[in-house]
């Protein structure tokens, strides 16, 4: 198993190289949305990467404004920035051409053969996406030990549910972090305190910890 955090819809590469495409003459600065990707804890070459997937099935979308944010917007979700994860979903709900189905499912590492079952299950089930059966329900580690890039200089030793979707309080060394997740990007933030309330989710996800690692890893015991 993993020592350092994971993505594991990025596991292996979902995406060729690619240099981060030129949307000026749609009016948009590709830079300017790079830059705000990282700010929102997305990762710029995965950005660059979906965008140019997408693009390239869908080249008119260089010159139409419309199109061209609907690609900005579904490509930085992919790469992590769980901030656009509303809009890019409500993007996604209407695509009017095939071109703009088969870009956005390339924006987003898929076959548009599975594109409407993404959708429909991401309504329900932040966490899925085709490949997650094969990873037996894991989908993301976080945390890591401190001396090799990680976050923690001790093990997790418990998890509390938060009431947002996705959230949850996790204990390391006396100290609260809290974790924001879904299918595409994690992001660990520390509390000032312990978290106030406990919640508690029907939804099959959990944090999974244990003694003899730095990892937290959500899981998702399937539903369906």
């Amino acid at each position: 198993m993993n020592r350092i955090p994971v993505q594991l819809a990025n596991a292996p590469a979902p995406f060729p190289p690619a240099d981060l495409p030129d949307l000026s003459a749609a009016g948009l600065d590709t830079a300017l949305a790079s830059t705000s990707v990282r700010v929102a804890h997305g990762t710029p070459l995965l950005f660059a990467r979906a965008l140019a997937a997408g693009l390239a099935q869908d080249p008119a979308a260089a010159t139409d404004r419309d199109r061209a944010l609907d690609l900005v917007s579904v490509a930085a979700w992919r790469s992590g920035a769980l901030g656009l994860r509303v809009d890019a979903l409500d993007r996604l709900e209407h695509l009017d051409t095939p071109e703009q189905r088969l870009a956005a499912a390339a924006t987003l590492g898929l076959g548009v053969d599975v594109l409407d079952e993404f959708r429909r299950r991401q309504r329900k089930d932040r966490f899925w996406w085709p490949g997650r059966a094969d990873q037996r329900g894991y989908v993301l580690a976080v945390g890591g030990f401190r001396g090799i890039g990680g976050a923690w200089i001790r093990p997790p030793e418990r998890v509390d549910t938060l009431a947002d979707a996705g959230a949850f309080a996790i204990l390391v060394a006396g100290s609260w972090w809290r974790l924001d997740s879904d299918v595409w990007g994690a992001r660990l933030s520390v509390l000032s305190e312990a978290p106030s309330e406990v919640h508690t989710r029907d939804d099959g996800v959990s944090i999974v910890i244990g003694p003899d690692t730095h990892l937290a890893w959500v899981h998702v015991r399937e539903q369906e």
